[in-house]
């Protein structure tokens, strides 16, 4: 019999979602549909607003012993915070373009942000960006 015990972590919306991105770049496994499959409505809703978070920490992140420096990797300045936002659309329109599954939810809006001000939408696409329904499949 399976181990039905089950468990709550505390994670943030970004570690759900990098959760989610490194489950579907891995081979299919039944772990990793039923990860997939748990996590994703879950995000959805984080992402639509129709959940809030359970508690707010305060302080400074990156002194937490889980911080990515005391991991061995560097900080990376986040490329919305150093762009402008149509140099951001632009860049993450371009990414769609190459590795579309490889994008945050963030990315993809802001693809379909730069595919809806350049004329780059089916008319249907533009009918569900603009009411905000979903778009459904992306190509």
């Amino acid at each position: 019999m399976k181990n039905s015990n089950k468990y709550r972590p505390v994670l943030t919306a970004e570690q759900i979602e990098h959760i989610l991105t490194l489950a579907k770049g891995s081979p299919m496994t039944d772990t990793n549909i039923s990860l997939i499959g748990s996590l994703s409505p879950f995000f959805a809703k984080i992402q639509n607003k129709a959940v809030n978070a359970a508690y707010t920490t305060t302080g400074n992140v990156a002194s937490s012993k889980f911080s990515i420096e005391s991991l061995g990797g560097t900080a990376q300045p986040d490329s919305e915070a150093t762009e402008s936002k149509e140099d951001f659309w632009e860049i993450c329109y371009n990414q769609w373009l190459i590795t579309p599954l490889e994008m945050s939810l963030a990315g993809i809006e802001a693809a379909n942000e730069y595919r809806y001000l350049h004329d780059l939408m089916t008319p249907e696409e533009q009918t569900a960006f603009e009411t905000g329904a979903p778009l459904g499949e992306l190509r």
